[in-house]
C-alpha cells in the first residue's frame, strides 16, 4: 500500500478532497540537508501541492490530517495503462507513416506526422481510460486513518503513536 498524508480540504457525499505534499522518490537527499537535479527541477516546476480525490470511509471532515493510500498493484497497472497505449501508437503510427509515403524522400516526414498523431491520439484515449478508471473502486485512493494530536487513529478506532 502507497500511503500519504495530507489535510482533508472539503468533503462531498462519500468522497473527501484531500491536499498533500508530494513525495519525490529521491526525497533521500532532500533529508540530508542537500539537494539534487531532480529536486531542483521538481521545485521549479512543480510548485503547487496535488488535489487528491479519495473514498471517505472514515467520516472525515475538513481540516483534518489524515492517512490516504492506494494498493500498489492497482498503482502499477494504472501506471502501465497510461503510460504503454501513447508510446505504443507513436510507434505504430511512425511505422504506418513511414510506409505510407509516396517516395523515400517523404518517408521521414510522413513518420515524424504519424508518429506525431499516433502520439495524440494515445494521450486523448488514456485521458479518457484514466478518467473511467477513477470511477471504478479500487484505482481510488482511500481514507486510511485520521491522525489526531501526533497519533494515528486507524478505521477501527485503535490508537498508536506516529513515528
Amino acid at each position: 500500500m502507497i500511503e500519504a498524508e495530507g489535510v482533508v480540504v472539503k468533503v462531498e457525499g462519500d468522497v473527501a478532497y484531500i491536499q498533500a505534499q508530494r513525495q519525490s522518490s529521491c526525497g533521500g537527499c532532500a533529508k540530508q540537508g542537500e539537494s539534487c537535479g531532480t529536486a531542483t527541477l521538481i521545485g521549479f516546476f512543480d510548485r503547487k501541492m496535488p488535489l487528491y480525490r479519495a473514498r471517505n470511509q472514515l467520516g472525515v471532515k475538513a481540516g483534518d490530517r489524515v492517512v490516504i493510500g492506494v494498493a500498489d498493484r492497482m498503482l502499477f497497472k494504472g501506471v502501465l495503462a497510461i503510460y504503454i497505449p501513447p508510446l505504443l501508437l507513436l510507434v505504430t503510427g511512425a511505422i504506418s507513416g513511414n510506409q505510407l509515403a509516396a517516395t523515400p524522400a517523404a518517408a521521414d516526414g510522413y513518420a515524424m506526422l504519424g508518429a506525431l498523431i499516433g502520439l495524440v491520439a494515445g494521450y486523448f484515449g488514456s485521458r479518457y481510460y484514466s478518467a473511467r478508471m477513477t470511477d471504478g473502486g479500487g484505482y481510488q485512493p482511500v481514507v486510511l486513518n485520521r491522525v489526531v494530536e501526533g497519533n494515528v487513529v486507524n478505521f477501527y478506532g485503535e490508537s498508536h503513536k506516529k513515528c
